[in-house]
């Protein structure tokens, strides 16, 4: 039998070394992890009561390069804007090695799948979206706004409260989908349809990254969603094969997807495209209205602007939005406030950040959210500010502003999105006069991927604007 103390004589070198080898290894290469007490799981309970808020706590106990251990995942994030190229640029980090098994996790695409056609759909998407191709677009999507705007026009009623996050999505989730699937590809132009599709999307968007990461046994409610959503995908595949125009100026923008889809995946790629194209520009398009109704002198200047810009009945084209920069200052501003919490590549190889060495394997991360509270950049952070993107210069992107990521995969969408965005909130100014009767609600901070969500309804009154 072993004495009780050289047992404890051989336990109490062991916890010596180790912590005498994480001292060390912070003042050397490796940096150590903040891994709390739990193994395997690290700090991942912690991190997941509130991962927003707790990325800015590390940063300020830890500097501007940590490590959280988060169930398994060793997550090292950047926060000096001056290291984001590491992240973005540097040949040694993998923007598809970081989202492949999620992207597997939740919409079904084989890695295989993904290695081999992701680039391809970046790129072509990206053409296809970019400012020089947008005019067609615009104006489609101006036709299929201004048919929802009017029927909302025609039914609101100015006694009775509405939630604003509904109407807007009512809107967009509409209109989006016919732009990039067509006319008719999913059912949403009769109410108990559309209502079936938001409760399914909606389900399917915000528990996203539980999909990601637990077994479908615990979220079984979001794999039911995502079953009814991939069977409306092969509707989408079917009917856009089915209806496939000659000239690629005639296709709509999952048409010109489809020749480069392996046939086993066309569904699934199909719901990813559902996914990027609604979750993020319909709730930052909320956060702009709510952000400019809640502010009267900002809206007085917005609305000026655009009845100028819209005067006569002029329908939105590009030209014409070029007539509201102060309003497309607010869309940039609205976006700044309510960015992604986290975006990462993965690390393929040892790369070195402020005398750190990040191993392959990790995260390397940046917080948009928070980079757009750094007071360096920005003066009185917090603050909806329009004004101080005045010296901006619309069609470029300003290399800290980073919600829609950076270098080769930036996010294909960005100037689309930008164009929808403004768009929209500049035909909701101009339509109707809006008081939000419980202010601006808290918006929920439980996810890092895209755009916050708000936690509440947000109850409005609603009646169309008589415009001098």
């Amino acid at each position: 039998m072993i004495p009780w103390f050289h047992v404890f004589l051989f336990v109490l070198s062991v916890c010596l070394f180790y912590f005498a080898f994480r001292k060390g290894v912070r003042k050397g290469g490796r940096l150590p992890p903040y891994d709390g007490w739990i193994p395997w799981l690290g700090c991942a309970i912690k991190f997941g009561e509130n991962p927003i808020d707790f990325i800015e706590a590390k940063r300020r106990q830890l500097g501007s390069v940590f490590t959280l251990k988060v169930a398994g995942e060793h997550i090292t994030f950047v926060c000096d804007p001056e290291d984001f190229h590491y992240v973005f640029k540097s040949s040694k980090v993998s923007f598809p090695k970081s989202v492949q098994d999620p992207v597997n996790k939740v919409a079904g695409i084989t890695r295989k799948s993904f290695n081999e056609i992701h680039t391809k759909m970046h790129d072509t998407l990206k053409g296809q979206l970019a400012t020089t191709q947008l005019s067609s677009t615009c104006d489609l999507l101006f036709k299929k706004f201004e048919h929802f705007f009017g029927q909302l026009k025609e039914n609101v009623d100015p006694q009775q409260e509405t939630d604003l996050y509904g109407i807007v999505r009512s809107i967009m989730y509409r209109s989006v989908i016919h732009i990039f699937f067509g006319e008719g590809s999913i059912p949403v132009e009769k109410e108990e349809d559309f209502l079936d599709f938001e409760n399914h999307f909606m389900t399917f968007d915000e528990q996203f990254e539980y999909g990601t990461r637990l077994p479908v046994i615990f979220i079984r409610k979001w794999a039911a969603s995502r079953q009814w959503l991939l069977e409306k995908c092969e509707r989408v595949v079917s009917l856009c094969t089915k209806t496939m125009p000659k000239e690629p100026k005639d296709k709509n923008i999952f048409q010109n997807l489809l020749p480069l889809i392996d046939e086993d995946n066309k569904a699934n790629w199909s719901l990813l495209t559902l996914w990027a194209a609604l979750a993020n520009a319909i709730p930052l398009s909320f956060w702009v209205l709510t952000f400019v109704y809640q502010d009267k002198k900002v809206l007085g200047k917005v609305q000026r602007e655009i009845d100028a810009a819209l005067k006569d009945g002029r329908p939105i084209t590009e030209s014409v939005l070029s007539e509201m920069p102060y309003t497309l200052r607010c869309v940039m501003e609205g976006i700044r406030l309510r960015s992604p919490g986290m975006i990462p590549r993965r690390v393929v190889e040892p790369i070195v950040v402020k005398g750190y060495t990040v191993p392959p394997g990790h995260m390397l991360s940046v917080s948009p959210y928070w980079v757009n509270r750094n007071p360096d950049i920005y003066e009185d952070p917090e603050l909806f500010n329009p004004d101080r993107w005045s010296d901006w210069t619309p069609g470029s992107i300003p290399e800290t502003f980073i919600p829609f990521g950076g270098g080769r995969y930036m996010c294909p969408g960005r100037w689309f999105a930008l164009m929808e965005i403004h768009m929209f909130v500049a035909m909701f100014f101009h339509t109707f006069d809006c008081h939000l009767t419980k202010g601006i609600p808290d918006f929920c901070k439980l996810h890092l991927v895209g755009s916050q969500q708000p936690l509440q309804n947000c109850p409005v009154t609603l009646k169309p604007r008589v415009i001098n």
